[in-house]
């Protein structure tokens, strides 16, 4: 019984204290308009713009990778030639690079319904694919230009 009245205390104190804190608050004043501009910018990529900074942090990351797992084979080894330590890195290296590569060339390119390609506006041959289906709608990149 006790246990039901402080329960039932402790709940009325809450609910009371409650109700005090969202009577103390302001009102929220209506959302605004936070620009004028009609359209937005997006860029979505999840590697570094510039394609050598992708390269060289691939083979940098390849080559960490090719240092621990040599040292790993050194440490099982009997001998401690270095060997399998320096072949590592090499081959990290070589790895690193090639996957720099493969990641900075399969980039998916920017698409756009017109071109603007040596001062003539001409449709793009991907139109179709510059039209993304978003929730509520879709996006269309309509003007795009290449230098």
């Amino acid at each position: 019984m006790f246990r039901r009245l402080l329960a039932l205390l402790l709940a009325t104190v809450m609910t009371a204290n409650a109700t005090l804190a969202f009577a103390a608050e302001p009102p929220t004043p209506a959302p605004g308009v936070l620009a004028t501009a009609p359209g937005a910018v997006e860029i979505s990529r999840n590697s570094a713009e510039n394609p050598m900074v992708e390269i060289a942090r691939s083979v940098f990351y390849g080559a960490l990778a090719g240092l621990v797992v040599g040292g790993a084979i050194e440490l099982a080894a009997a001998d401690a030639s270095g060997q399998p330590i320096r072949w590592g890195i090499v081959a990290g290296t070589g790895v690193g690079l090639v996957a720099g590569v493969y990641f900075v060339t399969s980039r998916p390119q920017p698409s756009a319904m017109i071109e603007l390609h040596d001062g003539k506006l001409s449709p793009s041959p991907t139109a179709l694919g510059a039209i993304e289906p978003v929730q509520g709608g879709a996006r269309a990149r309509l003007i795009g230009v290449r230098f």
